[in-house]
Order: structure tokens, then sequence, then C-alpha cells
């Protein structure tokens, strides 16, 4: 089905709003939770700048989708001539055509505060690339603020844009159109700048290998925010050739692309808080050499070793325990350490007097809660003639 086959965008808008809304919904309540739940007790509750950022983000989001539902009922997404036989079902329909398209906006500009809030949290950046990183964010709203004031303004008066019964005019649609484009290309190019531009810095942060990974990808899903904002400006000429005749007919598809951008933001934007919960999923969060499954050797002086055992039983659980493997997670040359409020791995630091590895959570101006992993061993001797063999 070619773009502008379908008989009723409303209801595929509808349909669509609801299901990203809802998919949404349980990614940021699960980001609340893994804040909540898994983070040091503050006055604050664990929350941070970021998360009460992706709620707003989230309430907004809600009510884009309820005005959509209540367009949608009165035939926005229907063909004008369609609509136009219920007069008063018309003039509601580009009424709320109006109201969703400067709301609608809003729903994919503010994530990006979200997202920088988060690389924030994670990164610790210093003033000047705060600065830059807000100074943008703030430019982008500006822009959003102009397209959403303008969609209720570009008529004198207001009430003439879906009422032609009274007297009035409208501005020439080509300012529309140039905020328009404007608007998006200036949002594709921070959605690309946000998902690409931390990724260098947080291979270098304190985390093993595949975490800095996971959060690279998790961020750099913005990506995907991109190419809808560009798909968006390619159809623009489409859309905007149909608005002089067919006014309630283009606008639902936008929405849907409007909102797929910002459910993405929010996404990608709360994946690298809920590593926590995945972690405990797998047994994994508190204790990475936990009881299950560990078998236990002693010394020749009768002191317990307990050995995890995950699965394959291969030495490299071994090499872990004895510090090894875990460089990664250490101070090394060339890396810095994260300081997230909710660190998404604890930092490691080993203490060679007490031959002992030290797990410390770094969360500042709070309690800190240290796992300590001894060690203890003794040089192997060699069995008497009543031994049965040697412990280690």
């Amino acid at each position: 089905m070619a773009l502008w086959e379908e008989p009723d965008y409303g209801i595929v808008a509808n349909k669509v709003c609801w299901a990203m809304f809802a998919v949404t919904t349980v990614v940021v309540a699960l980001r609340v939770f893994c804040r909540l739940y898994f983070s040091h007790r503050r006055e604050a509750g664990g929350l941070g700048l970021d998360d009460y950022i992706a709620v707003v983000c989230l309430l907004v989001f809600l009510a884009t989708c309820i005005l959509v539902t209540i367009g949608s009922h009165y035939g926005l997404g229907k063909h004008m001539v369609d609509v136009a036989k219920n007069p008063e079902n018309l003039k509601q329909a580009l009424r709320y055509n109006v109201i969703i398209s400067s709301v609608l906006v809003w729903s994919f500009s503010l994530p990006k505060f979200a997202v920088i809030a988060t690389l924030q949290r994670i990164l610790q950046f210093g003033t000047k690339t705060s600065i830059l990183f807000w100074g943008l964010a703030i430019s982008s709203q500006a822009c959003i603020l102009a397209t959403s004031v303008w969609w209720f303004h570009q008529c004198t008066p207001v009430e003439y844009g879906w009422d032609t019964s009274i007297k009035g005019h409208c501005a020439p649609i080509n300012i529309l159109i140039d905020l328009g484009y404007f608007t998006s290309a200036y949002s594709a190019f921070l959605d690309v700048f946000f998902a690409l531009y931390p990724i260098p810095y947080i291979m270098r942060l304190n985390m093993p290998l595949k975490t800095r990974v996971a959060v690279s990808c998790a961020l750099s899903l913005g990506v995907l925010a991109m190419i809808i904002s560009v798909y968006k400006l390619a159809i623009f000429d489409q859309v905007f050739g149909l608005l002089p005749t067919d006014p309630t007919y283009p606008v639902p598809f936008l929405d849907i692309l409007g909102t797929a951008e910002g459910a993405i933001l929010l996404v990608c934007t709360s994946f690298p808080t809920l590593g926590p919960l995945y972690r405990m999923c797998r047994g994994k969060l508190y204790d990475k050499y936990g009881s299950r499954g560990a078998t236990t050797r002693r010394t020749t002086d009768g002191n317990a070793i307990s050995r995890p055992h995950h699965g394959g039983g291969t030495s490299g659980d071994w090499d872990n325990l004895k510090g090894i493997k875990l460089g990664e997670q250490g101070s090394v040359s060339g890396s810095r350490p994260s300081t997230d409020v909710m660190p998404l791995v604890p930092t490691a630091k080993y203490e060679p007097n007490a031959r002992r590895f030290s797990y410390v959570d770094t969360a500042p101006n709070d309690i800190h809660k240290t796992v300590e992993i001894q060690i203890s061993s003794e040089s192997m001797g060699y069995p008497g003639p009543h031994s049965r063999g040697v412990a280690m």
C-alpha cells in the first residue's frame, strides 16, 4: 500500500501511539524501580534529574496519545470530504489538529534533556561540556516553542484556524513549512550527536568491556530517532502539499513519526539504568561470587575458600577471583571511573598488603558499601608418611 492510500490514519495513529506509550511506560517504570530499589537511600529516594525528566516526558507522551484518540474520534486522519459530512465534527477535527500538532513537538524534543542528564550522570563531564550540551538542547526547545506557538497564531483570530465561518485570515503556509524543516533538521542533528559523541568517553570508563559496549549500544539507539527525523523531512513536501486542500488527512501520520522519535529517545536513555535489574535476574547483582553452586576447599589450617561454580566450571572463574581478569574493572591507565550515583558496576580496588579486592560503590555524599574478597594461601608441602594428601 502506498503512503497516502490508507483511508483513515487516525485509527492507525491511535493504535500505534498507545502501543508505543505502553512499551515506553514499562521501560521508564523499570528505570524508576531500579533507581529506587538499587540506589543508596538519599533524600530524593535515589532518583536523579534524568529520572524526573523522563517521567515528565512520559506525561507529555500520555497527553499526546489522549489528544490523538480524541482527534481520531472526530474524524482526524480521514479525508476532509468524508469528515465534512458532519460540519461539527469537521470543526472539532481541525481544532484538535492544531492542538495535537502544538503538543506533539514536545514529545520528541523534551527527551533530549533526559539524554543529556543521563550522560552527565554517567560521564560527569566538565562545565564547558555541560554548557555546550544544555545550550544545544535549550536552543532546540526554543525552535520547538516557536513552532508550537505558531500552530495557534498562524491565524487571526485563533479560532479561524478551525472555524472559517467567522471573519479572519491566516498567514502563508510557507512560514510553517520553514519552521517544520528547520526544527526537524535540527532535531535530527541533535539525535545523532548525542547518540555518537559520548561513545569514545563511555569506552574509557572504569567498567567491564561488555558493560561499556552495552551502554554505548543503548545510547546509540538515538540514531534510530535521527532516521525518523530524516524520513519526516523527506515527506514534508507531500504533507504540506496536502494540507491546503485536505488538512484533516496527513497530520496523524506525522503524529506517529513524532511519538516514535520521542519513544526511542526515552527507551535508549533508560536502558543503561536497567543494568542492576539485569544482573539481579542473573543472580550477580550484589555478589558475583555468591554461594550459588559454590564448591568449598580448605587450607591446611582449616580455613575455607569458596569457589563459585557457574555452569561450565572453567578456570576462568577462579582467575577472576584471584584478580587476573579484574584489571578491566580496576584502576588502569587511560581509564576514568564512573561516578554515577547508581554506578553501573562497582569499582574494584586491590589492596596488596591485605591481599584482597575491595568493591566500593562510589556514590557521593552517602554511605559506602564495601564487599571484600579475601584470599589466603599456604605453601604446598610434601605429604608425610601418614598423610593422605595436601589441601590448599
